[in-house]
Protein backbone atom coordinates (compact mmCIF):
# COMPACT_ATOMS: atom_id res chain seq x y z
CA UNK A 1 0.00 0.00 0.00
CA UNK A 2 2.92 2.44 0.59
CA UNK A 3 4.12 1.86 -3.20
CA UNK A 4 0.41 2.82 -4.29
CA UNK A 5 -0.11 5.55 -1.64
CA UNK A 6 3.53 6.92 -3.37
CA UNK A 7 1.95 6.52 -7.20
CA UNK A 8 -0.97 8.69 -6.11
CA UNK A 9 1.44 10.88 -4.20
CA UNK A 10 3.31 11.55 -7.71
CA UNK A 11 0.41 11.81 -9.42
CA UNK A 12 1.10 8.48 -11.55
CA UNK A 13 -2.30 7.42 -10.65
CA UNK A 14 -5.64 9.37 -9.52
CA UNK A 15 -7.28 6.49 -7.30
CA UNK A 16 -6.11 3.09 -5.71
CA UNK A 17 -7.82 0.22 -6.14
CA UNK A 18 -7.74 -4.01 -5.09
CA UNK A 19 -9.37 -6.96 -6.60
CA UNK A 20 -10.76 -9.91 -5.29
CA UNK A 21 -10.98 -8.79 -1.51
CA UNK A 22 -12.83 -9.95 1.18
CA UNK A 23 -14.29 -7.34 3.66
CA UNK A 24 -11.77 -7.90 6.18
CA UNK A 25 -8.74 -7.61 3.63
CA UNK A 26 -10.27 -4.48 2.04
CA UNK A 27 -10.65 -2.94 5.46
CA UNK A 28 -7.12 -3.69 6.14
CA UNK A 29 -5.94 -2.46 2.56
CA UNK A 30 -7.40 0.70 3.67
CA UNK A 31 -6.12 0.71 7.23
CA UNK A 32 -2.63 0.66 5.42
CA UNK A 33 -3.64 3.55 2.63
CA UNK A 34 -3.17 6.93 2.75
CA UNK A 35 -5.04 7.33 -0.06
CA UNK A 36 -8.97 5.97 -0.27
CA UNK A 37 -9.22 3.08 -1.84
CA UNK A 38 -12.09 3.37 -4.37
CA UNK A 39 -12.81 -0.09 -5.89
CA UNK A 40 -12.48 -3.35 -5.79
CA UNK A 41 -12.90 -5.63 -8.85
CA UNK A 42 -14.27 -8.74 -8.30
CA UNK A 43 -16.43 -12.06 -9.85
CA UNK A 44 -20.07 -11.39 -9.74
CA UNK A 45 -23.06 -12.02 -11.98
CA UNK A 46 -26.61 -13.32 -11.71
CA UNK A 47 -24.57 -16.34 -10.91
CA UNK A 48 -21.71 -15.77 -8.71
CA UNK A 49 -23.18 -14.55 -5.55
CA UNK A 50 -19.91 -14.72 -3.24
CA UNK A 51 -20.03 -10.70 -2.95
CA UNK A 52 -23.61 -10.30 -1.41
CA UNK A 53 -22.77 -13.62 1.03
CA UNK A 54 -19.44 -12.61 1.88
CA UNK A 55 -20.81 -9.07 2.73
CA UNK A 56 -18.68 -7.16 0.15
CA UNK A 57 -21.47 -5.53 -1.93
CA UNK A 58 -22.86 -4.26 1.57
CA UNK A 59 -19.71 -2.78 2.47
CA UNK A 60 -18.90 -1.56 -0.75
CA UNK A 61 -21.99 0.19 -0.81
CA UNK A 62 -22.33 1.85 2.97
CA UNK A 63 -18.16 3.32 2.38
CA UNK A 64 -18.39 4.60 -1.30
CA UNK A 65 -16.30 2.02 -2.96
CA UNK A 66 -16.99 0.90 -6.64
CA UNK A 67 -17.70 -2.98 -6.80
CA UNK A 68 -16.65 -3.62 -10.13
CA UNK A 69 -17.83 -6.86 -11.99
CA UNK A 70 -15.82 -9.21 -13.86
CA UNK A 71 -16.89 -11.92 -15.83
CA UNK A 72 -20.17 -10.21 -15.84
CA UNK A 73 -21.74 -12.61 -18.48
CA UNK A 74 -19.76 -15.36 -17.06
CA UNK A 75 -17.77 -15.88 -20.59
CA UNK A 76 -21.55 -15.84 -22.34
CA UNK A 77 -22.48 -19.09 -21.02
CA UNK A 78 -24.35 -16.92 -17.92
CA UNK A 79 -27.48 -17.58 -20.29
CA UNK A 80 -26.36 -20.73 -22.50
CA UNK A 81 -30.05 -22.07 -21.41
CA UNK A 82 -32.64 -18.92 -20.27
CA UNK A 83 -34.28 -18.63 -16.92
CA UNK A 84 -37.49 -18.32 -16.84
CA UNK A 85 -37.28 -15.04 -14.34
CA UNK A 86 -34.46 -13.61 -16.92
CA UNK A 87 -36.60 -13.96 -19.91
CA UNK A 88 -39.88 -12.28 -17.89
CA UNK A 89 -38.01 -9.29 -16.28
CA UNK A 90 -35.93 -9.11 -19.91
CA UNK A 91 -39.23 -9.07 -22.04
CA UNK A 92 -40.41 -6.01 -18.96
CA UNK A 93 -37.79 -4.32 -20.52
CA UNK A 94 -37.37 -4.79 -23.98
CA UNK A 95 -34.21 -6.26 -23.19
CA UNK A 96 -31.93 -9.16 -24.60
CA UNK A 97 -30.95 -11.52 -21.51
CA UNK A 98 -27.41 -10.49 -21.73
CA UNK A 99 -28.10 -7.15 -21.17
CA UNK A 100 -30.53 -7.81 -18.84
CA UNK A 101 -27.68 -9.77 -16.84
CA UNK A 102 -25.76 -6.23 -16.99
CA UNK A 103 -28.23 -4.08 -16.34
CA UNK A 104 -28.47 -5.91 -13.19
CA UNK A 105 -25.08 -5.35 -11.67
CA UNK A 106 -25.21 -1.53 -12.67
CA UNK A 107 -28.75 -0.93 -11.45
CA UNK A 108 -27.12 -1.69 -8.07
CA UNK A 109 -25.37 1.12 -5.75
CA UNK A 110 -21.73 1.02 -6.25
CA UNK A 111 -21.81 -1.21 -8.68
CA UNK A 112 -19.62 -1.73 -12.39
CA UNK A 113 -19.35 -3.93 -14.98
CA UNK A 114 -16.15 -5.01 -16.98
CA UNK A 115 -17.26 -6.59 -20.66
CA UNK A 116 -15.68 -8.33 -23.19
CA UNK A 117 -17.06 -7.24 -26.98
CA UNK A 118 -16.08 -9.36 -29.72
CA UNK A 119 -18.16 -7.16 -32.43
CA UNK A 120 -19.24 -3.88 -32.43
CA UNK A 121 -23.02 -5.34 -32.10
CA UNK A 122 -22.09 -6.73 -28.80
CA UNK A 123 -20.87 -3.40 -28.05
CA UNK A 124 -24.11 -1.81 -28.71
CA UNK A 125 -25.79 -4.00 -26.68
CA UNK A 126 -23.88 -3.54 -23.43
CA UNK A 127 -23.97 -0.12 -23.89
CA UNK A 128 -27.79 -0.24 -24.31
CA UNK A 129 -27.58 -2.17 -21.18
CA UNK A 130 -26.53 0.36 -18.73
CA UNK A 131 -28.49 2.85 -20.13
CA UNK A 132 -31.49 0.87 -18.42
CA UNK A 133 -32.56 1.18 -14.37
CA UNK A 134 -34.07 -2.32 -13.30
CA UNK A 135 -36.56 -1.41 -10.38
CA UNK A 136 -35.49 -2.81 -6.90
CA UNK A 137 -38.20 -5.24 -6.99
CA UNK A 138 -37.04 -6.57 -10.56
CA UNK A 139 -33.54 -6.62 -9.13
CA UNK A 140 -34.25 -8.26 -5.76
CA UNK A 141 -36.59 -10.69 -8.07
CA UNK A 142 -33.63 -11.80 -9.71
CA UNK A 143 -31.71 -11.77 -6.33
CA UNK A 144 -34.22 -14.27 -5.14
CA UNK A 145 -35.33 -15.96 -8.15
CA UNK A 146 -32.12 -16.97 -10.60
CA UNK A 147 -31.38 -20.78 -10.06
CA UNK A 148 -28.11 -22.33 -9.84
CA UNK A 149 -26.31 -19.54 -7.58
CA UNK A 150 -23.04 -20.22 -6.10
CA UNK A 151 -22.11 -18.78 -2.84
CA UNK A 152 -17.99 -18.69 -3.30
CA UNK A 153 -16.32 -18.17 -7.34
CA UNK A 154 -15.06 -21.04 -8.69
CA UNK A 155 -12.69 -19.24 -10.61
CA UNK A 156 -11.07 -17.00 -8.05
CA UNK A 157 -12.99 -16.41 -4.32
CA UNK A 158 -12.56 -13.68 -2.80
CA UNK A 159 -9.12 -13.65 -0.47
Amino acid sequence: MRAMNRLVDEHIVKWIGGSNFAPSRFEKAQAYSDSKVVVNQVHYNLQIREPEVSGLLEYCQEHDVILTAWRPLQKGMLLNEVPEVVESVASKYGMTPFQLALSWLTSQKNVSAIVMSRNAGHLRENMTASEVVLASDDIERLRADYPGQKAISPTVPLL
